[in-house]
C-alpha cells in the first residue's frame, strides 16, 4: 500500500465553543465552515497538549463449555469525552469551572457565588484546523461537564482549568457530528 502523506493530519489550530449554562435549542452547525450561532462563545486559549477524544467500550465474553472458544462478546457501557485545559482565565472559563454558581459582572471584575457543581449539559463545538489547512469540526449536541481537575496557583507554572466533556446522546441516538472538509477524502 503506498503511502499518500496529502491524508497525514496535525490539527495545530482551532477553537472550543460552548453555549451558556442552561442555554438549550441553540441551533447546531451541519457542516464545517459554517459561522456558528452567537450563542456559542470560544473558551479561548488551549494549552499545546491541545484536545483528547476518548472512546471507552467494556464488553462481556462468553465461551462455549466444548473446547472453550469465544461464541459471543457482548458490548457494555459506552463512554466518549472530550478533554482539553484552558489557558485563559475569561467569564467563558469562569462558567465552565464554577457552573451552577452565580457569576456577577462588577466594575471592578467578577464574584462568583460559588456553589457545589450540578448538572451541566451544554452544546459544544471542537473546531480543529490541520497544519495543510484541512477542517475538521465536531458538534456535541449534549455535552455534560464532567471532572474538572485541579487549577494550581503557582509561581512556576500557569494557571490552567482542565475540562471533560462527556458527549451524551441527542435524540437521534449520536454522541456527536463529525465535519471534516477535504474534497479529497472519499469513503
Amino acid at each position: 500500500m503506498a503511502i499518500d502523506a496529502t491524508k497525514i493530519r496535525a490539527y495545530q489550530n482551532g477553537l472550543v465553543a460552548v453555549t451558556g449554562f442552561g442555554v438549550t435549542g441553540t441551533p447546531l452547525p451541519t457542516d464545517a465552515t459554517s459561522a456558528l450561532n452567537a450563542a456559542f462563545r470560544d473558551v479561548g486559549t488551549i494549552t499545546d497538549d491541545g484536545i483528547t477524544d476518548s472512546t471507552e467500550q467494556d464488553s462481556t465474553d462468553f465461551y462455549a463449555w466444548q473446547g472453550n472458544v469465544l461464541v459471543a462478546s457482548l458490548l457494555g457501557q459506552f463512554n466518549k469525552t472530550f478533554s482539553f485545559v484552558c489557558s485563559e482565565t475569561n467569564g467563558v472559563t469562569l462558567s465552565i469551572v464554577y457552573g451552577g454558581s452565580t457569576l456577577t459582572q462588577q466594575a471592578w471584575g467578577v464574584s462568583i457565588a460559588e456553589k457545589p457543581s450540578v448538572r451541566d449539559v451544554r452544546s459544544w463545538v471542537i473546531h480543529g484546523i490541520s497544519d495543510s489547512g484541512k477542517l475538521q469540526r465536531i458538534v456535541i449536541p449534549n455535552g455534560q461537564v464532567g471532572e474538572k481537575g485541579e487549577t494550581t496557583w503557582s509561581s512556576q507554572e500557569l494557571t490552567t482549568y482542565q475540562v471533560q466533556v462527556r458527549a451524551l446522546p441527542d435524540l437521534n441516538g449520536n454522541v456527536a457530528y463529525r465535519y471534516i472538509y477535504d474534497a479529497t477524502l472519499t469513503l
